[in-house]
Formats: structure tokens, sequence, C-alpha cells
């Protein structure tokens, strides 16, 4: 994966079932740091704590933290984005203004505030023009009632993405949602249309033993004064998923 998210970036999983252990694991993660690199890519073989990921790029080779984290990423849908849900979504321009989301992935608990905010983001999809990750919290019932004129939403995919993270609050029909966000840093709102069909995706906690090789996997690595890549989370799909970030 390319520079720059929340997790950046989610079958259906009963958040209520994680335990005190898995709350250890998805605790909302540091900032990514600023020579952060997205990693995407399968996984080739696991030595010790030596990840090698095959990408785009050729063979990748992450060193491990000690203490590294896990995260399974599995199936969900739109029926768990209720008010007050934490999100993380990748989005693009929509014709006439807005954006379009491409991916949601939905936060446990335990995971609220990670990587708040909204920022530009490298989805492979996005052609040149880019694109952008939203992370916020759910706020459906202030929304108003927003529909498209014909009642459905376009499948048309724009080139440009963006991920927002924040509260998101969706309008009547269920195709929007308004995603709100707070930090020290940045304040703000974006209004995205959630389109039938996307990836929507949650997470729980995994191991070590979870990265065999062929699974998918999406790193956020930091490239060091030496060259090395290392990382301290690794986001792997269950069951041959494709972690949508």
């Amino acid at each position: 994966m390319n520079k720059t998210a929340s997790l950046g970036v989610a079958g259906i999983v009963a958040l209520s079932l994680l335990s005190q252990a898995n709350s250890s694991v998805l605790a909302a993660p540091a900032p990514p740091p600023a020579n952060a690199i997205h990693i995407r890519g399968t996984v080739q073989k696991l030595a010790g704590q030596l990840l090698i990921v095959g990408s785009v790029r050729g063979p990748l080779q992450v060193q491990l933290a000690p203490n590294a984290k896990v995260l399974l990423v599995v199936p969900s849908d739109r029926a768990h984005i209720k008010d007050g849900t934490f999100l993380g979504i990748t989005s693009v321009p929509q014709a006439g203004g807005g954006q379009r989301a491409v991916e949601v992935h939905i936060f446990p608990e335990s995971m609220r505030g990670a990587g708040e905010g909204s920022r530009g983001w490298d989805w492979p999809g996005a052609g040149k023009a880019g694109s952008k990750m939203t992370n916020g919290t759910a706020a459906l019932s202030k929304m108003t009632q927003s529909k498209m004129a014909n009642g459905t939403v376009s499948s048309k995919m724009a080139p440009a993405s963006k991920m927002t993270n924040g509260t998101a609050r969706r309008q009547g029909n269920g195709s929007t949602l308004l995603v709100q966000y707070k930090t020290s840093a940045q304040t703000g709102s974006q209004s995205i249309t959630i389109p039938p069909g996307i990836p929507i995706v949650t997470f729980v906690s995994g191991q070590l033993s979870d990265l065999k090789p062929g699974s998918h996997v999406f790193v956020l690595a930091s490239r060091q004064p030496n060259g090395k890549l290392t990382a301290a989370r690794v986001q792997v799909g269950k069951n041959g998923l494709v972690p949508p970030m």
C-alpha cells in the first residue's frame, strides 16, 4: 500500500462478543507516522517477526514489532451502522458534487477515535485524481431525508477517492451519511453517499498465525533511516477476504 489511514481502513460479527483480550488488541492505535507507507498484497512468508508481502512493487519485507497486533478483517453490513457508530469511509467524488463511498469499515467501540479526521488516501481504484479517507462518528438521527431523482444510486465510479473518519448521520433513505470528526487539529464533516453493494467490513482480534501464505493484508508501515520497513499492526482478511482499504 502506498502513502497515508485510518484503519484507515470490517461474516457479520456481533461486537458484543469481543472479549477483554480482544479489546486490548483492538485499542485505537496511535496516529500514523509522517513516513507511513501503505502496503497491500498477499502474505508470502512469515519468519519469526519478519513478514514478506507480495505486492505490485514486488516482495516487500516488513519487520513486525515484538508486540505487533493482528486485526482480522471480516464482513459486516449497513445494518450495523447505527447512531453513534465510529466509521472509516473511503470515498471518491461523484457527479454533481459530494463524495461517493467505495468501502466502509466499522470500528469496534474499543477503537473509537482511530485515525479521526479526513485526509487524502491512496485507494487503488481512484485513478490519477487520488482518493480520500474520512473517519468519524455516526449521528443518523440528525440527517434530513435526501433521495436521488430516480430513487437509486448511480453505479458509475468517479476517478478520485477520499477517506473520511468521523461521526456519520444517515439520511432518511439510508443512502447518505454525514460523517463528523473533531480533533485538536481538525474539525469538520463530510456528506458521503453509500451505494449498495460496496464492501462493508469490521475488525476482530487475530494473531500472527493468521498471517498464512496467500492471505490478503493491509500494512501501515514506516520506513526507517536504513531503508527497512517496520510495522506495529497488520490487517489480514479472514477466509480470503481482501481488506478493501
